[in-house]
């Protein structure tokens, strides 16, 4: 079983003994770490680069998506900062991403097939994620839903509070343009989301590049080890669909 875990650098030290591989794909060349953990073949994708030095709308989703699928990933978990726009949620927690809104204009399909994205989110990860919180005796907030904006600049005072009326629990840059280049190539996906902020609107303190940083090296540790209990906990696909649609469409071009 091949996994793949896109997240941010600290995952660089996921495992004690990483192997760091090119993947060429048609969209572009992608980095990735490989490792052996629970029997299963891990890819760790490090979302803005090797050094971190890429902003949301500047990633190439398209080529680390791709790479990863022809790794024969599968199964991909995610983990994401986000602003926390539900006052229930509180800066440093971890949520569970369910639904999602999109309003970004990037680039964000193959191009290829209409896949059905009803419920963008493989619920059998979701479950692994639920497990692997509860054994680590992490509290996981389930059924949060996000509004993906463009970026990189953070939101208006007034965009927060629209976000809000429309029943938004969390912000961020970059989930849903994974999520939907996932489902096309028939890839499960999960995500679960870190509250490194309140976002502007919910809170009179400003976004805080050096308060984000320091809640992300607070909660890292955490996160770690919730992404290595999910690793052992996850297993082949059994029931759920998140494949069918790729599938289907493959078959409605041929």
């Amino acid at each position: 079983m091949k996994i793949g875990i896109i997240g941010g650098t600290g995952f660089y030290q996921l495992f004690e003994q990483m192997v760091e591989k090119t993947v060429h794909t048609e969209y572009g060349d992608v980095t990735v770490l490989h490792a052996v953990s629970e029997g299963k073949e891990v890819y760790f994708l490090p979302r803005h680069g090797k050094h971190h030095d890429t902003l949301a709308p500047f990633v190439n989703y398209r080529a680390n998506i791709m790479a990863l699928k022809e790794l024969e990933v599968t199964r991909i978990m995610s983990v994401s900062a986000v602003g926390a726009i539900n006052p229930e949620i509180e800066v440093g927690s971890l949520s569970l991403l369910d639904q999602f809104v999109d309003l970004t204009t990037r680039v964000k399909t193959y191009g290829k097939y209409s896949v059905d994205i009803t419920e963008p989110f493989c619920p059998e990860l979701q479950e692994v994620f639920v497990q692997a919180a509860t054994e680590i005796n992490e509290p996981l907030r389930e059924k949060t839903t996000l509004v993906c904006v463009e970026g990189p600049r953070y939101e208006t005072k007034a965009e927060v509070q629209l976000f809000s009326k429309w029943g938004m629990d969390v912000v961020g840059m970059t989930n849903a343009t994974e999520a939907a280049l996932a489902r096309e190539l028939g890839m499960c996906y999960s995500v679960v989301t870190l509250a490194t902020n309140m976002a502007p609107g919910v809170t009179d303190h400003k976004p805080s590049l050096k308060a984000h940083k320091e809640v992300g090296e607070r909660k890292r540790e955490t996160v770690r080890t919730l992404m290595l209990e999910a690793i052992k906990l996850a297993d082949e696909r059994k029931t759920c669909l998140c494949h069918e649609a790729y599938e289907r469409a493959v078959l409605a071009r041929t």
